[in-house]
């Protein structure tokens, strides 16, 4: 396993509620995912109570944000193969994140 994939981009905006979602190139064996958020200059992994998994199969997880601001999000997934256990780790992003019908304003 060498690529997980977030299904948003750096910069990109998104509204509370929303899912995004994280995959990895591999689906056997199966694949445990955890997210985790940059937080106080350090990487701390988010509550599982945030993750909603809609689908019912093993293709990826699903997060929903829930609070306003900017969030800079990765996802990890991690598989054993043969007592031997690989991880991979997603490029960063930071997504802002505003309540449905509201822009975010910058202020500088």
């Amino acid at each position: 396993m060498n690529v997980v994939q977030l299904n948003v981009s750096d910069g990109d905006h998104v509204t509370v509620g929303d899912v995004i979602r994280c995959s990895a190139n591999t689906v056997y064996p199966p694949v445990s995912y955890y997210w985790q958020q940059y937080v106080n200059e350090s990487w701390q992994q988010l509550q599982q109570l945030d993750a909603v998994d809609d689908d019912d199969d093993d293709s990826g997880s699903v997060l929903r944000l829930p609070t306003v601001g900017v969030h800079v999000l990765r996802c990890v997934a991690s598989n054993d193969v043969r007592q031997t256990i690989y991880i991979a780790t997603s490029d960063n992003v930071t997504l802002y994140v505003v309540k449905p019908g509201k822009c975010l304003r910058y202020v500088y």
